[in-house]
């Protein structure tokens, strides 16, 4: 929110602040109103003012320069050289004196053109930066004050703030919200706008009929008839604040109807009389299929639970979002109908949601409005109109409230707010911030108060509310620091904690960072992303392929629940590649959530991502494929998890998710059921989103993983007798897969096998379609004695037999 000094100094006396702004800057942001900026327009058009070309005359060396002598108001003539074509001699302009710095760092300084000496410049509007460009030097009135600074004469002497206003704080959307905040913290006192009108015109009730159909929804709606306006460009004044506040200049009558609402924070519209078939004004909900156009030339279809603005015919402005182009004031426009209306919250916000349209009047509908505020915006609108554009105001006005919105008074003590503040609170402090507040205070006991909080603080409805403002107007510095008392022994952390710290100190360890992203995200990306997902189920990954919808999203890409954490492991993915990480290790401990019969749940995941290589020096040239990176990564922690039965088991294309490569992926396999998958990316998605590398995924249930956590460590004694290694060769079928082997020849060898590595491989054209031939490493070694050979010869023999029986492997 972008505020003016000078505007607001209109309501509260801010005098002081305007050659020292940080002073008020710090006391906003101590209440809880972060100023993000500070913008001294006095700074900024320093050393510019107001001249007068008393002589004019051609350069000598140059044809196109003219040799000015200009009045600045310094008591003697300044030599200023100008290129420009459109002055003459007794033009009033703008002139930049040695010392100022315009748009763009470029200062102003003595110098020579063509040999002649120029003590400044005669400057245009795009060079002040008022214009993005201009045909020559600005020409002012005639009656413009010689000398005077032109900030000044142009409204430009301002400071303005960039404010961060939370969403519970709508009441500070607007400069008279905001002179309320600054005379509570100050003490003073602060003032209305003017909104008394003259109703000289026809009677509103006569030209225009209204009618709201969902007062829930529209709980007030006023109108005022002004006849015989003339639409054209707003004066300075206007525009200079409207575009202050960061908003476009338009028309006068648009402009009004912004100024009011950047004025006293309620939003306005004003339809075209002549648009509004039938002279109606019909508030209702919309209908299925129903078309409606823009301001700006969109087409929208309605779905049936927007609230609109009808005529007698036709949809003319979703309520409280954005006006139709079928309506909208323009330069032949002469009577206009003057909307001012309390819609509630939720209402806007759902509208502005489905659509994706946010507007100022959306922002302020959708955080809460003051019902109470409706007909004096629109008399200062309508008095407004009548000063810039003339016309004839309405003798009458609509206003339909049949219920008129009535807020509570909420009982408190000062005790409870001296236990929640951790100091005495008096009650008079109490009562005097409430009353500077706005509130209405009544005393009903000694400590004891019923409060009525004013009708623009939507978010003051409960006690604590109230505890809540005390604290920020009385000051966060006030709260003292002390040492809570424990009057029990802390618990033990819950098992999860501990086991989630333990994973994730775990994954930290083989180089991955942790990613932390929301829980929802868009439909369509989640859907594109995973495919089917009774893949999911199938591998221990518990998924129902019906979303979960969030009722009031942010947006569109935040509207579902997800249902695993990979989509957004490969947003991460993808956001590090494109700003330069060609290589990476991402995991998440999230969740994955579903709805089934209306019963919905949610299963923690830990979540993988592993992309690229790191490219050393001394590396290594051939790099292992990022899902046998991955791999690794995931055996080693679950050794360290002393989890001895994790195997992953290749997947049949039928049976593997989508978004993997059909021939890279596994299906982890724990203590006899699956418990989640891994594998590389499938090509398809790497094209889409335009990959050099390789990424390898994986996903795997947590309370699957974590079963039995945490594991006993077991110890054994150490022999001492010496180990011996014997290389076995063998033929493996493709179906088999090296780990099973393995797997095999330590059960076949047990308990003298220690342990089993592969160590080579071999491949050859004349061998049987799929079959390798693998060479194994076996580590032997016996606790109470040296082995022999017989007992060696003894091992291989029943590996050999155990293979060829269970495995079909037969020796080389």
């Amino acid at each position: 929110m972008k505020i003016s000094l000078k505007w607001l100094s209109e309501y509260v006396n801010v005098e002081e602040f305007f050659d020292t702004p940080e002073k008020l800057s710090d006391i906003l942001t101590q209440a809880g109103l972060e100023v993000d900026a500070i913008v001294n327009q006095r700074q900024q058009f320093q050393n510019i003012v107001i001249g007068h070309v008393k002589e004019l005359g051609r350069h000598p060396d140059a044809d196109k320069l003219t040799v000015c002598q200009v009045d600045a108001g310094e008591g003697s003539l300044r030599q200023i050289i100008c290129g420009a074509k459109n002055h003459k001699q007794g033009d009033k302009v703008v002139v930049t004196l040695p010392g100022a710095v315009l748009p763009g760092d470029f200062k102003i300084k003595d110098s020579k053109i063509r040999g002649i000496e120029s003590k400044g410049m005669l400057a245009s509007e795009s060079e002040l930066g008022l214009s993005d460009e201009a045909e020559g030097i600005l020409i002012l009135p005639e009656d413009a004050p010689v000398g005077k600074s032109f900030a000044e004469y142009h409204g430009l002497d301002d400071v303005q703030f960039e404010i961060s206003v939370t969403a519970n704080r709508a009441d500070c959307l607007s400069h008279l919200g905001l002179a309320r905040e600054v005379a509570c913290l100050l003490g003073r006192e602060n003032c209305m706008p003017n909104s008394e009108v003259e109703t000289e015109g026809s009677k509103t009730s006569g030209a225009v009929s209204l009618s709201v159909e969902n007062p829930a929804a529209c709980p007030r709606y006023a109108g005022r008839l002004i006849e015989g306006i003339k639409v054209g460009p707003s004066p300075v004044w206007l525009k200079n604040r409207v575009e202050a506040a960061g908003m476009n200049s338009i028309n006068n009558i648009v402009d009004v109807t912004n100024y009011v609402m950047l004025e006293m924070g309620q939003p306005l519209h004003a339809f075209d009389l002549s648009f509004l078939k039938g002279a109606e004004i019909i508030v209702r909900d919309s209908k299925a299929g129903e078309k409606f156009e823009t301001l700006d030339g969109t087409q929208l279809e309605l779905s049936g639970e927007e609230l609109v603005i009808c005529d007698a015919e036709k949809p003319v402005a979703l309520a409280g979002v954005v006006g139709g182009k079928n309506s909208g004031v323009t330069e032949e426009t002469k009577d206009v109908f003057l909307e001012a209306a309390f819609f509630t919250n939720e209402t806007v916000r759902h509208t502005s949601r489905r659509f994706g349209i946010e507007t100022e009047s959306g922002q302020r509908f959708a955080r809460g409005t003051d019902p109470d505020g409706v007909l004096l915006a629109m008399d200062r609108a309508a008095q407004l109109i009548q000063k810039v554009a003339g016309g004839e105001i309405g003798s009458d006005h609509l206003d339909n409230y049949p219920k008129p919105v009535v807020r509570q008074p909420i009982s408190i003590e000062t005790a409870m707010v001296a236990e929640r503040m951790g100091y005495d609170v008096s009650d008079e402090a109490f009562a005097d911030w409430m009353t500077r507040l706005g509130c209405k205070v009544e005393t009903k006991g000694s400590g004891a108060f019923e409060v009525l909080a004013p009708p623009y603080r939507w978010d003051l409805f409960s006690a604590i509310d109230l505890v809540e403002e005390y604290g920020r107007l009385n000051g966060y510095d006030k709260i003292p620091e002390t040492m809570p008392s424990l009057h029990t022994e802390p618990s033990d952390d819950m098992r999860d904690f501990s086991l989630i710290n333990r994973l994730s100190d775990l994954l930290v360890r083989e180089g991955f960072y942790e990613a932390v992203n929301y829980n929802f995200l868009s439909e369509d990306y989640q859907s594109s992303t995973l495919g089917g997902l009774e893949k999911f189920d199938k591998l221990g990954l518990k998924t129902q392929s019906e979303v979960v919808r969030v009722k009031n999203p942010l947006s569109e890409e935040y509207a579902a629940m997800r249902q695993s954490v990979l989509p957004s492991l490969l947003t991460n993915a993808l956001h590090n590649y494109r700003h330069g990480h060609e290589s990476g290790r991402l995991f998440e401990l999230g969740h994955g959530f579903q709805v089934h019969d209306n019963e919905f749940t949610e299963n923690a995941r830990v979540g993988f991502a592993l992309w690229g290589d790191s490219k050393t020096l001394w590396g290594a040239k051939d790099k292992p494929a990022a899902v046998f990176e991955l791999k690794a990564a995931i055996e080693r922690t679950a050794s360290r998890l002393l989890i001895k039965s994790l195997d992953f088991r290749p997947l049949k294309e039928e049976d593997c998710p989508e978004m993997l490569h059909p021939k890279q992926a596994a299906g982890l396999f724990l203590e006899g059921r699956f418990v989640g998958f891994a594998g590389t990316l499938h090509p398809l998605l790497k094209s889409e989103m335009k990959l050099r590398h390789d990424i390898a995924v994986a996903e795997i249930d947590f309370a699957s993983l974590m079963r039995g956590q945490p594991r006993v460590v077991k110890s054994a004694s150490i022999s001492v007798y010496p180990a011996v290694e014997r290389d076995l060769s063998v033929m493996v079928p493709g179906s088999v897969t090296a780990a099973q082997v393995g797997k095999e020849i330590k059960k076949a060898g047990a308990p003298l096998v220690q342990s089993v590595r592969v160590f080579d491989l071999f491949e050859d054209d004349s061998m049987k379609d799929g079959e390798r031939s693998l060479s194994f490493r076996m580590l032997c070694q016996k606790m109470d004695g040296t082995l022999s050979d017989d007992e060696l010869k003894g091992v291989q023999t029943k590996v050999v037999q155990a293979l060829e029986k269970k495995l079909q492997v037969s020796l080389r």
